[in-house]
């Protein structure tokens, strides 16, 4: 009896803690989706307008340009040390 009585009990726990845990939270206000944003079917939160085709500002096109022109200059760094480094071992496809 007494066992029964223990496992009723703890069953009743569960349940009552399951249950809280899927109601969803009040969120406070101000906490939701901004305006303009987008929420897909999976719950991704997606922002407004399609970002990808505005056109870049001529700043960040220079800061772009500036980047790229960077990463050729480390990259042939890289090929030419790599060249020496392993122009013994591997001569390269």
């Amino acid at each position: 009896m007494r066992v029964g009585f223990t496992a009723f009990i703890l069953g009743l726990m569960l349940t009552a803690g399951h249950a809280a845990a899927q109601a969803p939270a009040a969120a406070p206000p101000g906490a939701g989706p901004k305006a303009g944003r987008v929420i897909t079917a999976t719950g991704q939160t997606k922002p407004p307008g399609g970002g990808a085709a505005a056109p870049m500002k001529p700043v960040n096109e220079a800061e772009m340009l500036k980047a790229q022109k960077a990463a050729a200059a480390r990259d042939k760094a890289w090929d030419a040390k790599m060249r020496t480094t392993l122009g013994s071992i591997c001569r390269g496809c």
